[in-house]
């Protein structure tokens, strides 16, 4: 990752909740295999970035699966 120390500063809390929350929230909810949060570009601090996502995953194979599936539900 790269970017200013304003960036990180002002998102860090983002990265933070992703990595205290998700390795307990996955085993918890094993039919929503990942723990994400997205950075918006209407928050003010991405630029001209149009959104970051930021995801958690135990396994990244049955997490690839299920962010692909949502991907799809959203462009319908």
């Amino acid at each position: 990752m790269t970017g200013s120390t304003k960036v990180f500063r002002e998102t860090a809390r983002h990265f933070h909740d992703v990595a205290h929350n998700g390795p307990g929230y996955v085993p918890v909810h094993p039919s929503y295999p990942h723990f994400c949060t997205e950075l918006h570009s209407n928050d003010g601090i991405l630029g001209d970035a149009r959104e970051i996502h930021i995801e958690y995953c135990d396994q990244w194979a049955s997490c690839r699966s299920a962010t692909q599936a949502e991907g799809k539900q959203e462009r319908s």
